[in-house]
């Protein structure tokens, strides 16, 4: 089977400005120079940078009337077509128009749509933009907006925090087009205009709480909206010296056209928090010489109590991002000693702070609760696995933890996380402990497998098939009987399957009990906090080096890792990878299938008494140090592929400077949905702002680019194209748009998203940050979508598809 492509078809008050920048402000206005647009361009201090600007309250943007038409789960959809090829029109009455009826309908004031039928839907509307004037959104419970022709996504799980941009045009008439979703409840279409360019939304606030005794670097990360089509580029993220903290600034290459990112300030505090309840003003400025003027918002954050359970943040190595887990410290602390760690996985539309808080303190672990990116983020998988993992590293750096005891438990989706990351990690945990978990979408919703090239990138989503890594491990499962949400069949079914491997097992059914359950049994959440599971974890440890293993993973993408074993590229890109070790004296015996080439800790051997390796029949001694095996160029950990890993370390999009607007918008389409579902940051920039210093910090992603402005390693692109077709091997493609990764020089990866001249709306097809489709090396597809799909060789040189 061809998988279908991805088809995703109010502001706070804002505080004062400080004294002085409202005098400059004020002087700013009466100097700025009109430009006949309607919007004030004042003059620029030495820097080239604009003064503040004034703080306004957003006005809301009447929408004088929406036109709408319901569409059935079984119906066909005549309406998008049109709309993707730029030829919708807004019905100005009721009745007939593309295959639909269309009747007017009442919105509130604050924009929920007023009695409309449930399911998949359209509202339509023409809206005066008054004259300086630019426009965002509030979209609850849509699946996407389109403006003018441009597309945003919206909130699909109406969470009422998150701000959209629509690139608008002033003193016009401006056509807007939300596609509804059915099932979480009442859509609401709000507009609000604004004077600024760029917008703060403090209501997507990723911040930390100031731990009392604590004076370590935080980070804070804000929603911040470009509302215009043009990108403000060399940003500068300051935060202001004040009595509490130190002035930092950081750098970032743009803020992208038409779309919202999450910045990410650094947090200095100038000394220990000495009170809890304190709220603590930071004043944030985004700067660019691109903006006319500069940006200042003012947030609080919070202190507390030294034994409270708090959120601690961090900069995401993934995207320099600002992310957070929720911690519960230790009873009775005594700083000078080693704790255990217990990782633990929140479920769907949970956030780790309210996960952490369903735990209780023990006077021998960490409770640690990352977030998954979002309340549904990835599942954790794919982005979500890597928060986890990400989450896991940072907070071992943090505090003082025993890498002996670390343990892995989770609810709901949180429990299939514990399942699938605990399957692809085992060289991390003691223990897993799934409460209410599931296997996989396969067996838990029933969704279809994909197939060939399909199959292989996602294949680290069918949990069952790597239940053999948990051999040496222990796990304790946990479901209620009642459980009317993840049915009990599941772990009834991953019980069994995982005594194969081994008896370390124990099952609790807790009888009656729903999906959510809590009671006397546990000082927190009994259906999380279940103490026979905690005294499960603490008998048990974990060997980080063991000698005596079997490991087997999809791909190097997903954990290259085990024990003393990295693999640094397969064979076959179609085939699992695995590695088996076994120790006799001084001896290791490692064999390895599919293995291209691999790297072996000498040190952590030595260590252990070890002075001799046979790696598949191949004698070696042990070096104190790293020993290679295997051919050391081409693919890698980090520059391997799939798709997905172009967007697994800080990337950024870069457009032709002068070609279709399309591929600046897809840009902004794109970051806009890693904000709302990723939290996460990434910039875009015409083509001829990429430089080596970018390349060198970033992933670049080119959009529409020509094959002579991609610069591949070796000089040799495994694919070709031009503004006509697409060409893989001998085959060549018309009407169709491609999506690949390669090997950039200077060492990064890098990734080409084109369409032939007239197929550029194909691209909105591909969106890249779900846990529901993940694609190969490279894609071909066109309108009735993919037509090839497939790995490149371990020295990225093209194979035939293997759909």
């Amino acid at each position: 089977m061809t998988p279908a492509l991805c088809l995703v078809a109010a502001c706070s008050t804002p505080s004062t400005a400080s004294p002085d920048a409202d005098a400059a402000t004020s002087d700013a206005a009466s100097d700025a120079l009109a430009d006949g647009s309607g919007f004030v361009r004042p003059p620029r201090d030495d820097a080239g940078l604009g003064p503040v600007a004034a703080q306004e309250e957003p006005e809301p943007l009447a929408v004088p009337q929406w036109m709408f038409t319901a569409r059935g789960a079984s119906e066909t959809d005549g309406v998008f077509p049109v709309i993707e090829q730029g030829m919708f029109v807004v019905p100005d009455e009721a009745g007939e128009r593309y295959g639909t009826s269309w009747d007017p309908i009442e919105s509130e004031m604050d924009g929920t749509l007023v009695a409309l039928p449930r399911g998949v839907g359209y509202v339509a509307a023409n809206v005066m933009v008054p004259s300086g004037r630019r426009v965002f959104a509030r979209l609850d419970t849509v699946a996407s907006v389109f403006t003018n022709g441009a597309q945003q996504p919206g909130d699909v799980y109406a969470s009422g925090r998150m701000r959209l941009p629509l690139v608008t045009r002033e003193g016009a008439q401006n056509q807007v087009v939300a596609r509804l979703i059915g099932g979480r409840g009442t859509p609401r279409v709000q507009l609000f205009q604004t004077r600024d360019e760029i917008v703060f939304n403090a209501e997507d606030l990723t911040a930390p709480d100031l731990l009392v005794g604590d004076m370590s670097e935080q980070w804070v990360g804000v929603a911040v909206l470009n509302l215009t089509e043009v990108p403000a580029l060399d940003v500068t993220a300051r935060v202001e010296e004040s009595d509490d903290f130190a002035a930092t600034a950081v750098e970032y290459p743009s803020l992208a056209g038409g779309a919202a990112t999450k910045l990410a300030f650094r947090l200095q505090p100038k000394r220990p928090w000495a009170m809890a309840g304190r709220r603590v003003t930071v004043a944030l400025r985004v700067e660019s010489r691109s903006l006319d003027w500069t940006y200042r918002k003012e947030i609080t954050v919070e202190t507390v109590a030294a034994d409270a359970t708090y959120r601690r943040t961090f900069r995401s190595a993934v995207d320099n991002s600002a992310q957070y887990y929720g911690v519960v410290s230790p009873s009775s602390f005594d700083p000078m000693r080693q704790y255990a760690l217990v990782l633990a996985l929140h479920g769907a539309s949970v956030e780790g702070i309210g996960h952490a808080r369903a735990y209780s303190r023990r006077d021998w672990n960490y409770v640690i609760a990352p977030t998954n990116r979002r309340p549904y983020g990835f599942d954790w998988e794919l982005w979500g696995r890597l928060d986890a993992i990400e989450s896991l590293d940072h907070a071992t750096r943090t505090f003082r933890i025993d890498p002996t005891r670390v343990y892995l438990t989770g609810h709901s989706m949180g429990g299939h996380g514990t399942w699938n990351i605990g399957v692809h990690f085992p060289g991390r945990f003691a223990t897993i402990g799934p409460s209410a978990g599931w296997s996989s979408f396969y067996t838990y919703t029933g969704a279809r497998r994909p197939t060939g090239a399909f199959a292989r990138a996602a294949a680290a989503s069918d949990t069952n098939v790597y239940l053999s890594n948990l051999a040496r491990r222990g796990a304790y499962v946990i479901h209620g009987t009642a459980d009317d949400n993840v049915p009990i069949r599941e772990p009834r079914a991953l019980v069994p399957a995982l005594r194969m491997h081994t008896m370390d097992v124990e099952f609790h059914e807790q009888l009656g009990a729903g999906h959510w359950w809590d009671g006397m049994a546990a000082p927190g959440a009994d259906c999380v906090d279940w103490v026979p599971l905690f005294e499960f974890m603490e008998r048990r440890r974990l060997d980080p080096t063991e000698l005596d293993f079997s490991f087997t993973t999809p791909s190097p993408f997903v954990n290259p890792t085990h024990s003393y074993v990295t693999i640094l590229s397969q064979s076959d890109a179609n085939m699992d990878v695995t590695v088996r070790s076994e120790r006799m004296g001084d001896t290791i015996t490692l064999t390895s299938t599919n293995v291209r080439s691999m790297e072996i800790d000498g040190r952590a051997l030595r260590a252990k008494g070890i002075m001799r390796v046979s790696v598949d029949g191949r004698a070696m001694e042990v070096p104190d140090g790293t020993l290679a095996v295997g051919p050391t160029t081409g693919k890698r950990p980090g520059v391997h592929g799939p798709l997905d890993e172009v967007f697994y370390r800080p990337f950024c999009f870069a457009y032709p400077d002068d070609g279709p607007a399309a591929y600046r918008r897809y840009a902004a389409f794109l970051l806009s949905n890693w904000a709302l579902i990723g939290n996460g940051y990434g910039c875009a920039v015409p083509l001829s702002r990429v430089t080596p210093a970018l390349r060198q910090q970033w992933n670049i992603v080119y959009l529409g680019a020509p094959p002579s402005a991609v610069r591949a390693m070796g000089g040799t692109l495994p694919l070709s194209w031009d503004r006509a077709s697409i060409t893989a091997g001998t085959t060549r493609y018309d009407t169709s748009a491609l999506a690949f990764v390669f090997a950039e020089e200077g060492g990064r990866l890098g990734a080409v998203i084109t369409a032939t001249d007239g197929a550029e709306y194909l691209l909105f097809r591909l969106m890249p940050f779900t846990s529901s489709f993940v694609a190969p090396d490279y894609l071909v597809f066109g309108p009735m979508g993919a037509r090839a799909a497939g790995f490149f060789s371990p020295e990225w040189r093209y194979v035939p598809p293997a759909m």
